[in-house]
């Protein structure tokens, strides 16, 4: 492999190593670390960065994380057969979906059950469903922690059935996305896999010319100056997640990750990006019990009435958890992907298949 593939899948495993931390991140602080705000009796500009840092990161880190998953989709949508891809690609993503949708249901469940004895949150997500029924009605709406698995299914499938008609399928996305952003589509599940279709197939079938515009070259000027123009456009009318704050972001991120692999050694960080699977379908069963454990413990030894452990908690609390929460979660499937137990993480028939490949998480 020559010097110049490698920097290629280099800086791809640092862009999908930094997003899934940024997922972590974005669990972690909303709702739970947020929660604790009126509680402190200091240290609340810290705080408020960390609420406001993920707000910032919103035209990033799922746009971001879409489009690698586009790029590396992209052989498997336009060159290979139905028959390769389908169980491996699609199949595989929708019972992943499926299955940790439901461990991680029956895990908050039971977590909440056992420290707070009682249901946690009202809010509309499968993970915290009070019946069956409600858990497989907003599983199949996609409001789901694992909501992501469910969308890089649908795209897979809509982008192997229409890849002859690209332009189209484009334009259908972007469509999609304004109806996503203006909450004309209804409830956050459907609103987010419409709002970031159109990021996939930027990765499938534009790649090239991102790539190309990611670069830093003087024809790159207009072009950017364009998108710059189109995303003021967007803030001055008053249209949040601007699809042009976006793809700046992605195309930001993109030369990024490539300067970082070209300057330091991104080996943790990229062995992060070949593993998101893990990470991903596992960290908010760790969050909620971590977190719950940590905010209930300080209340009720009334923690957050001294100014120190406020200063403590404001400042350090998002990136410990976001650490312990990837670790044990890299653990656990360290634990378990073996015999049965890699099940969990591929779909049965694929177990065994040499030289399989993964999903684009």
């Amino acid at each position: 492999m020559n010097n110049t593939k490698s920097d290629e899948i280099l800086w791809v495993n640092t862009l999908k190593g930094t997003c899934i931390l940024l997922v972590v991140l974005y669990h972690t602080v909303l709702p739970g670390f947020e929660g604790t705000l009126k509680y402190l009796s200091a240290g609340w500009i810290p705080a408020e960065i960390w609420v406001q840092f993920n707000t910032v990161l919103s035209p990033l880190r799922m746009p971001a994380f879409f489009f690698v998953s586009g790029l590396l989709a992209t052989n498997g949508i336009i060159n290979r057969p139905w028959k390769q891809i389908f169980t491996s690609r699609i199949t595989n993503l929708f019972y992943l979906y499926i299955l940790w949708g439901f461990i991680q249901w029956w895990s908050i469940v039971g977590i909440s059950t056992e420290i707070t004895g009682q249901r946690i949150s009202q809010n509309l997500n499968a993970a915290y469903a009070g019946s069956l029924f409600e858990f497989l009605k907003l599983t199949f709406m996609a409001m789901s922690t694992s909501w992501y698995l469910y969308g890089l299914a649908i795209y897979f499938l809509c982008a192997k059935i229409f890849r002859q008609y690209k332009m189209a399928l484009i334009i259908a996305a972007v469509i999609l996305n304004y109806l996503a952003v203006e909450k004309i589509i209804p409830y956050w599940g459907p609103q987010s896999v419409a709002q970031y279709f159109l990021f996939f197939l930027l990765g499938t079938f534009c790649s090239t010319a991102m790539l190309r515009l990611s670069e830093w070259r003087r024809e790159n000027i207009i072009p950017w100056a364009i998108l710059a123009a189109l995303a003021g456009i967007h803030v001055i009318f008053g249209l949040d997640k601007s699809l042009f704050m976006c793809i700046i972001a992605v195309l930001f991120s993109v030369a990024a990750c490539r300067w970082l692999n070209q300057h330091f050694n991104m080996s943790y960080m990229n062995w992060i990006g070949r593993n998101t699977l893990q990470i991903y379908v596992i960290h908010r069963i760790f969050i909620e019990f971590f977190g719950m454990s940590a905010i209930l413990f300080a209340q009720r030894h009334h923690l957050f009435e001294q100014a120190w452990f406020s200063v403590i908690w404001a400042c350090f609390y998002p990136l410990f958890i976001v650490g312990l929460c990837s670790l044990c979660s890299v653990a656990v499937w360290s634990l378990t992907n073996r015999g049965l137990g890699k099940s969990l993480f591929v779909f049965p028939t694929l177990i065994g298949i040499k030289r399989r490949r993964s999903p684009t998480v």
